[in-house]
């Protein structure tokens, strides 16, 4: 890489709703709660008050995931959502403020629900982990050599940046646990955990099929970890193309 970057961003992901397939950016503003507008949203089960997630519940929210979202709007830093627009896997544009959303959505998910903005309603959440998730191309390589059938990309594994590393091949970030980065002229970040998987990984969604082989493969090839999550040290905006260079 050049100028000693271990790598730089290709690909830089938001995902208004929580569970549901998000959308790719050139550029992002990052705060200190990650990318601004991301998970902002949630889809909250009536009967237990809380955000729930494709990966829970068994089948029960398995389809959250088939639906895409997207802002029509900037988001803000200090918590205020911009309105969204749904797209349920049946083609159909819903608007995340229209009045009926709550039984448009119940109906097309099979039970009751309600589409959240979960600072502004204070709801709880299960899957918060961290604020940022990374994946390097390496690791994508590393699996797809392993597993050759199955589909490694980016959307199995839901991140917000993708960082090209080159022709290198293998669990790269793994390495890179408890170490500092900076992100294009100003964005920092420090390496807080390594990325568990689950079952979303083998979901269906947009032209994906169920496939239980990519999960086997990040279990018993990587210990179940695929990607990293990472703290915000300095505030700022990332691009595409942004080199990402080490600092410790």
């Amino acid at each position: 890489m050049a100028d000693g970057a271990v790598g730089k961003v290709i690909e830089i992901w938001r995902y208004p709703v929580q569970s549901m397939r998000g959308e790719a950016l050139a550029d992002a503003e990052i705060g200190a709660d990650g990318v601004v507008g991301d998970r902002a949203y949630g889809i909250v089960d009536p009967e237990s008050g809380a955000v729930v997630s494709s990966a829970q519940g068994r089948r029960k929210w398995r389809d959250i995931v088939t639906f895409a979202a997207r802002y029509r709007g900037a988001p803000t830093a200090n918590g205020a959502a911009a309105p969204i627009d749904i797209l349920p896997p049946n083609g159909t544009v819903l608007a995340g403020e229209q009045p009926d959303i709550d039984a448009r959505l119940a109906a097309l998910l099979g039970q009751p629900a309600h589409l959240a903005d979960k600072a502004a309603e204070n709801v709880r959440s299960t899957y918060d982990h961290s604020p940022l998730h990374l994946l390097t191309t390496a690791s994508l390589r590393q699996f797809s050599a392993l597993r050759p059938e199955s589909r490694f990309v980016p959307a199995r594994f839901r991140p917000n940046l993708v960082i090209d590393t080159g022709e290198t091949c293998g669990f790269l970030e793994q390495g890179w646990l408890e170490r500092r980065f900076r992100i294009g002229e100003s964005v920092e970040i420090a390496v807080t955990d390594h990325c568990k998987r689950c079952v979303m990984t083998t979901l269906p969604q947009g032209d994906l099929s169920m496939d239980p082989g990519v999960l086997h493969t990040v279990t018993m090839r990587n210990n179940t970890r695929a990607g990293i999550y990472a703290a915000v040290t300095r505030p700022g905006r990332v691009r595409v193309g942004d080199p990402v260079h080490a600092l410790a």
